[in-house]
């Protein structure tokens, strides 16, 4: 039962924020309009409701509202009952409401995680697009050394060979003697071009085989980018979903540009133990180009938009208050706070949005109080 209650509190908080967004619309106008029933509500004492001051009851005989009686003496709403004196809504809250209380329990079973702010390093990434290509280096042309006719073929596209496996049987056009087209290379067959009875010359290839536990990764580089790309550089390579990020280093990039697209290539052989990148595949490579240490830093996952400002939970005395920060440089999976956030504060670092439910839902019950 307990754990359904806290699962009931954490739909609660999901609810909340997606309804203190409609309830604000109107709240403005609402309080406007009703500003002066509310202060009546609070005195309980309609002055034109039982107690006509021109009805059977002269203001000026007996009971002058004045003398006695006066709404501003002995019951002065301002004196000794001052709404802002000792109880004042604004106390040990933020700009944004009042700090949010919840039991380490709680915290954890919404996987909302607090974390001391603390000084981090920035990686400035560059995301080019790419292709895999077959290993040129690790890839055979294979061609007939004499003209012939071919009279068996023993392999086809995909089939998997060794160094000297026979692909096919020729025979001479002059000695009519048969000889065989061998594989110079372990591999894949990824192209045939032959077929039985078929004439063929010396210089037609009619193999290619290819070793594909190394493949190539193309990327583009633009041209703002290409002074910052060098050899030597890690990139991570992502495939998709499918796939898995892996790392590989720069070993290649191109001293040209080309004149059509005005980009460049950079190259990374790729270990393919698996066969996952298979040629013709679109990737992405992200390069990190240049680092910068920074006082404050946090994951992405800790900032919130509150009220259209960049925010984050801080931990206080009066619990997990919303703070507006200002951030600066920014990579994948960090974000750097400029003001806003000392180092050594504690503040929610994940798992966040909980939170702001639970800030929206005190607002509506706050709103609701008031009327």
């Amino acid at each position: 039962m307990k754990k359904t209650r806290r699962s009931n509190r954490y739909i609660i908080f999901l609810s909340a924020a997606c309804y203190a967004a409609t309830f604000a619309c109107g709240q403005e106008a609402h309080d406007t309009g009703n500003a002066r029933d509310a202060v009546h509500d609070h005195e309980g004492h309609d002055e034109h409701e039982g107690h006509d001051e021109h009805e059977g009851h002269d203001e000026h005989e007996g009971h002058d509202e004045h003398e006695g009686h006066d709404e501003h003496e002995g019951h002065d709403d301002h004196e000794g009952h001052d709404e802002h004196e000792g109880h004042d809504e604004h106390e040990g809250h933020d700009e944004h409401g009042g700090g949010i209380r919840l039991e380490p329990e709680v915290l954890k079973e919404f996987g909302i995680e607090i974390k001391k702010a603390a000084p981090g390093t920035l990686d400035l990434v560059t995301n080019h697009p790419g292709e895999v290509h077959v290993n040129e280096d690790q890839t055979a042309h294979i061609s007939p050394r004499y003209p012939g006719l071919v009279i068996e073929v023993k392999k086809s596209i995909g089939d998997q060979v060794q160094k000297g496996d026979v692909l096919a049987v020729l025979e001479g056009n002059e000695s009519l003697a048969s000889y065989h087209v061998k594989s110079l290379i372990p591999g894949t067959i990824i192209e045939r071009h032959i077929t039985l009875g078929e004439s063929l010359k010396e210089d037609d290839v009619v193999f290619t085989v290819t070793n594909l536990k190394t493949v190539w990764i193309d990327l583009t580089v633009y041209q703002k980018d290409i002074a910052r790309v060098q050899p030597g550089q890690d990139v991570v390579i992502s495939g998709g979903e499918s796939l898995p990020v892996v790392t590989g280093a720069i070993s290649y990039v191109s001293p040209t540009v080309d004149e059509h697209t005005r980009t460049s290539l950079a190259r990374v052989v790729l270990p393919n133990p698996d066969g996952n990148w298979r040629p013709g595949m679109f990737v992405t490579g992200s390069i990190t180009v240049s680092t910068r240490e920074s006082r404050v830093v946090v994951p992405r996952d800790a900032i919130i938009s509150i009220e259209g400002s960049p925010s984050i939970f801080v931990q206080t005395d009066d619990g997990l208050v919303p703070r507006t920060v200002e951030i600066g440089m920014r990579d994948g999976t960090r974000v750097e706070i400029l003001k806003g956030l000392e180092p050594g504060e504690r503040f929610a670092s994940r798992n966040v949005l909980p939170l702001k439910a639970e800030l929206n839902r005190a607002a509506l019950e706050h709103a609701g109080h008031a009327h």
